[in-house]
């Protein structure tokens, strides 16, 4: 293929954005707190920023780092770096100032856009030598920042007409860096307009539906969101947080119809006591993690009269790599369909294809596959060792074709030399009638090694024991798989990621003898 093939065969992140600017220019596109945008509006602030970026002396190939809140203007950051060939370093608002301070060291950006509430922390670089030339606030009068619409209100001309190529990177997405420092996982143009077409596909998305934007912007939940939104013509609420009333008021307001509930947000949601209070039925569907509390998703299909989207998938590939769906009222059955354009394959060790049944670690390749991991060639040619990307993630395939999350590789307990998934043990705890969510992980133990653990959170109103947890274990578990200690927590003592993750490692860390032994 020679390059002008190639250039026009190449699919863009940046040609759906601005497909969406021409197309859908009348329409509402951004929504928030505060009030909505057009496609047109968001176009127009997108191509000033973009001016004003190539004023500052912003080109090609640079990278320009973000740390906001989710809101309007992270939107048009994206649209404006995007058609610069410049990529987005999209920094997690929950790391650790050390931590930010290393994905800038290593990400070398030339300019940060922050908002005001994050500013303490990158402040302590402002006097150390870094990559960064322009410092831009998006609240105005913060000493040593340029205003972020003074920016755009001294743009002098138009942006510059800049070649964007599918493999141009445009944006990189950090790992949780539960396991060590944060990774950051470079996505292609073309893979971020991939992401965006499958979201649009799989769940019909058309110029009607909207999007309840609480996901940061800087996890593949809330950016591939972002773009099958535009993509669509669609209206994507962009809230800086995940509370539940501000949600049923843009529900109600601007007609939304889709959106994540991840653990935490999910039951935030459906038990907050004024939910019945605003009107819903624009809500369609949610997507979430079924196998973590299959009785509480049941429950929210049924109260809200919605589908459930039971997903699995990575920041690396995509959220979406494969999925079941539950009717209103319906029990998910964990069974999912692996995606359209993924090769998906079950492996053991040596990569030879895993017999139906028989768990083994799930590997893919396809068109949204990320481009590797910035600045870490040892850790880019280990995932993608033998030219599949390896997720860590152990799944078993069916006779139907559909595949089970069954755990993840690193969360494996050796007890006694029998091997344990924390997923199967707390699948079991779930279907308990009294039990909202469940975290299992090994702990110490002298005699085996490892044994196990379970942390339980209650249904409000809801009773049980240990004794009750250890009996109902014993009647569908092996005697090696059941909890040897069980640790009753409340729903706001449970460490959470930023899309509502429970954190086995920070869990793994209290005391082994911390809850009842039995």
């Amino acid at each position: 293929m020679t390059t002008l093939d190639a250039a026009a065969s190449s699919i863009t992140v940046n040609s759906v954005f601005q497909n969406a600017f021409r197309i859908y220019s009348g329409r509402v596109a951004v929504t928030s707190e505060d009030g909505s945008q057009t496609y047109s509006e968001i176009g127009e602030r997108s191509a000033r920023l973009a001016a004003a970026l190539t004023e500052l002396g912003v080109r090609k190939g640079d990278r320009v780092a973000v740390l906001s809140e989710t809101r309007p203007e992270y939107v048009e950051t994206y649209a404006a770096l995007a058609s610069l060939g410049v990529t987005a370093l999209t920094l997690n608002i929950r790391l650790h100032a050390q931590e930010i301070e290393y994905c800038i060291a290593t990400g070398k950006p030339v300019a940060i856009i922050v908002s005001e509430p994050l500013l303490h922390l990158v402040d302590a670089l402002r006097s150390r030598e870094c990559s960064i030339s322009d410092w831009i606030c998006l609240e105005p009068g913060i000493d040593g920042y340029v205003s972020y619409e003074e920016l755009l209100a001294g743009a002098g001309g138009p942006p510059p007409v800049v070649e964007i190529s599918g493999d141009d990177i445009h944006n990189v997405l950090y790992t949780s860096g539960t396991t060590g420092r944060p990774k950051g996982a470079m996505i292609s143009q073309s893979a971020a307009a991939v992401r965006a077409l499958r979201l649009a596909q799989w769940f019909a998305l058309t110029p009607e539906d909207g999007f309840i934007g609480w996901l940061p912007l800087f996890h593949c939940g809330g950016d591939e969101s972002l773009y099958a939104t535009m993509l669509t013509g669609g209206r994507f609420a962009a809230l800086r947080k995940a509370d539940p009333e501000t949600m049923f008021r843009v529900i109600e307001r601007d007609r939304l119809s889709w959106s994540l509930l991840l653990p935490g947000v999910l039951t935030d949601f459906l038990y907050h006591p004024r939910r019945t209070d605003y009107d819903l039925t624009s809500l369609r569907f949610a997507i979430g993690y079924a196998n973590m509390m299959p009785l509480v998703v049941q429950e929210l299909t049924r109260e809200c009269d919605i589908d459930f989207y039971d997903a699995f998938g990575q920041t690396e590939a995509s959220y979406v790599l494969a999925h079941g769906m539950s009717g209103p009222g319906e029990m998910p059955s964990l069974h999912k369909t692996p995606t359209p354009l993924m090769e998906v394959r079950i492996t053991d060790a040596e990569m030879n294809e895993a017999p139906v049944g028989v768990p083994g670690e799930c590997v893919v390749r396809g068109p949204s596959v990320m481009s590797g991991y910035l600045d870490d060639p040892e850790a880019t040619e280990e995932v993608f060792r033998g030219g599949w990307l390896h997720t860590g993630d152990i799944l078993v395939r069916h006779e139907d074709g559909t595949v089970s999350y069954v755990d993840r590789e690193k969360f494996l307990v050796k007890t006694g030399g029998e091997n344990v998934y924390p997923a199967e043990v707390e699948k079991v705890i779930a279907q308990m009638d009294a039990v909202q969510e469940v975290c299992v992980f090994g702990v110490p133990d002298e005699r085996w090694g490892e044994t196990v653990k379970a942390v339980v959170v209650l249904r409000p109103g809801a009773s049980a024991t240990a004794a009750e947890v250890a009996e109902h274990c014993r009647a569908q578990l092996a005697g090696y798989k059941r909890p040897r200690y069980v640790q009753f927590m409340s729903e706001d003592q449970l460490p959470r990621s930023a899309t509502g993750k429970l954190q086995r490692h920070v869990l793994a860390t209290n005391p082994v003898t911390d809850g009842e032994s039995v």
